[in-house]
């Protein structure tokens, strides 16, 4: 029962501090002070969604969870890294004269997610109790929110009134797959310790 409840704790606290990642990233990236010497953005305004990330949340869960310095820059790193490549993905086909079709603006982002979630979870989460299951949950979860942001992408260009309008959208999703990967990754690292039946 604390096991449990310490897991829902952790849980709840790195999805909280997903929010606010999700929130400063979209602040970062729409920044005007950033970005006053140029006219347009370029590609490395990716970039600080991940360094964002890295920081706010799988820090603070890293050292929560007594890890190791190199663990900790391990997943740092590959926050930083795996984001701007997904993204990239992402847009892929947006790029074309053309609108593309549905499947693939819903494949490309959710792909992205998983993406996403794999190298995270993976890194972060490898060799911890029970860390399997944690990782296909955290997967699974970065997925579909990938394939949801997606969708309302291609619906927003394309469909006439659509409520959420494409910028709004792509903000409110990418907050919300930080707070849930941010929270299935705390709970993963609080996982049943070794010789209570779980993964080890």
């Amino acid at each position: 029962m604390n096991s449990s409840v310490k897991r829902t704790s952790l849980a709840v606290r790195a999805g909280l501090l997903g929010s606010v990642s999700g929130v400063l990233s979209c602040l970062l990236v729409e920044s005007r002070i950033i970005y006053i010497a140029r006219e347009q953005k370029t590609y490395d305004h990716v970039v600080w969604p991940g360094l964002v990330f890295a920081l706010v949340v799988l820090f603070p869960i890293s050292r929560w969870a007594g890890d190791s310095s190199s663990r900790t820059a391990t997943a740092l790193i590959a926050s930083s890294v795996v984001y701007p490549i997904a993204w990239r993905i992402a847009i892929s086909s947006l790029v074309g004269p053309s609108p593309p079709s549905w499947a693939i603006v819903i494949a490309q982002f959710a792909f992205a997610g998983f993406l996403g979630s794999l190298v995270l979870a993976s890194v972060f989460l490898c060799r911890r109790p029970c860390w399997a299951k944690a990782v296909l949950a955290t997967v699974v979860l970065g997925t579909v929110i990938g394939g949801l942001m997606g969708a309302n992408l291609r619906a927003a260009m394309t469909v006439v009134h659509w409520p959420v309008p494409a910028r709004d959208g792509l903000g409110l999703l990418a907050i919300l797959w930080q707070a849930v990967v941010g929270a299935s990754l705390g709970r993963g690292v609080q996982g049943r310790q070794p010789g209570s039946g779980g993964d080890s």
